[in-house]
């Protein structure tokens, strides 16, 4: 590398300058590359070589994150070039070459995941075009959990209450060669189930959340023993409580009971260890699947959709004509109990309830109404829902007239695409 004076203009358009700023790239320190650029040509950062490469370009591919840093600061570098072969940013290489520490700083900066190629992919789709398409992941296969974000809550299972920016592999499990096939983290605590069937929780245990028979708060992952003579299939949590669905089609709960989201008969404040709802709604039939929101609880058998909790819209049915806020014990809904219809999954926020038939229509249980959202959405392999509005009237205390939070509805099909599915009236 030469170093001296810049011998061009701030317009400078020369491709003799911008092969060389390319070529100087692939070699040297974050730091000696920027008094390079800064010397050798007065518009480094801007310039495109024969493939219409930038340096903002080779610095994302080649992981470079501090002379990434330094270009879009100080250089302000177009981080939405395209260049000429493959119609890529300076995101798509990044995440192709797995510099995913450039791409996290390219998005901080405002860049697109949804911006495509020459081929019409994305940047997430480039994650997935090169997945080798003979390797079939199975539920059996060894895994390992990473978690990452604001630990506060204790909710990440590292031993201590810092933050995590990047994934930390979660030690209690790697170490004890548990492998986790379900993971659900709310506010204050995590519910982890494994492949042989046993459930860890961790976090603050206020309310008995996290079911060891206590208050405590727990740092690591630990096994909640009241559930170790069963083989667990499914588990679910919202804010206050946990849900467990077990092989035999039996259905566990514990936490607070403030709305009644436990399903217990008798009725408690709260559970600190797991306990056995008992519906009799059931009539036998075997539940397959739960979900949890903050105010309710949902099961579901492969017939027939089931609720209990606060109803303030999201349960499926109207509020009881004598006034009762609440539902104590499951119950059916009935707008979803056709000859025809078999549940295949469902899902639950705070504020709405969200089912699919295995003929793939997916219905929509807010404002005390059933709504038909799509038809023959047939290969869909997951839902999620977030957000929503409820009846602030059934508890002012806790519901405030604002008009809710934003309804999402997030749906994944077999090919591994993410759709947002919306509401028409």
């Amino acid at each position: 590398m030469s170093l001296g004076t810049p011998d061009c203009t701030p317009k400078c358009r020369s491709l003799e300058h911008a092969e060389e700023v390319i070529a100087a790239l692939t070699s040297g320190s974050d730091g000696r590359l920027r008094t390079y650029l800064s010397a050798h040509c007065h518009n480094a950062a801007t310039l495109r070589d024969s493939y219409g490469r930038t340096a903002l370009h080779l610095a994302a591919s080649l992981g470079k994150r501090d002379l990434l840093q330094w270009l879009l600061d100080s250089k302000h570098a177009d981080l939405l070039v395209k260049d000429k072969e493959s119609g890529w940013t300076a995101l798509h290489r990044s995440i192709f070459y797995g510099q995913i520490h450039c791409l996290m700083t390219l998005i901080k900066h405002g860049g697109q995941l949804s911006i495509q190629d020459k081929e019409g992919l994305s940047v997430l789709d480039l994650t997935m075009k090169d997945r080798p398409t003979h390797v079939v992941f199975r539920n059996t296969d060894p895994t390992e959990v990473y978690t990452w974000g604001s630990n506060t809550n204790f909710s990440l299972g590292h031993g201590n209450q810092e933050s995590r920016h990047r994934p930390e592999i979660v030690d209690l499990f790697s170490r004890s060669g548990v492998y986790v096939k379900q993971v659900v983290l709310c506010k204050f605590h995590s519910v982890f189930l494994s492949q042989k069937g046993q459930v860890y929780t961790c976090g603050h245990g206020q309310g008995g959340r996290l079911g060891h028979g206590d208050e405590q708060t727990y740092l690591v992952p630990r096994i909640v023993d009241g559930l170790l003579s069963h083989q667990c299939s499914q588990i679910a949590a919202a804010r206050d409580h946990t849900v467990v669905l077990t092989e035999e089609g039996y259905v566990y709960t514990f936490g607070l009971n403030t709305h009644y989201q436990l399903g217990l008969s008798p009725p408690l404040a709260s559970s600190q260890i797991p306990k056995q709802v008992s519906c009799k709604a059931l009539k036998g039939r075997m539940v397959i699947g739960v979900a949890a929101g903050r105010f309710h609880t949902v099961l579901w058998t492969r017939d027939a959709v089931y609720t209990v909790g606060l109803n303030g819209g999201q349960l499926g049915y109207l509020l009881e004509p004598n006034g009762e806020k609440c539902v104590t014990a499951p119950r059916q809904v009935s707008a979803l109990h056709h000859k025809y219809v078999n549940i295949a999954m469902a899902a639950a926020s705070h504020g709405a309830t969200v089912c699919v038939t295995e003929k793939g229509d997916v219905y929509l249980l807010v404002d005390y109404q059933c709504k038909k959202l799509a038809s023959k959405q047939l290969n869909l392999k997951k839902v999620l829902v977030s957000g929503g509005s409820l009846d602030h009237r059934v508890y002012p205390q806790v519901l405030h007239d604002g008009g809710g939070e934003k309804l999402v509805i997030l749906a994944l099909d077999e090919a591994g695409r993410v759709s947002n599915m919306i509401l028409k009236n």
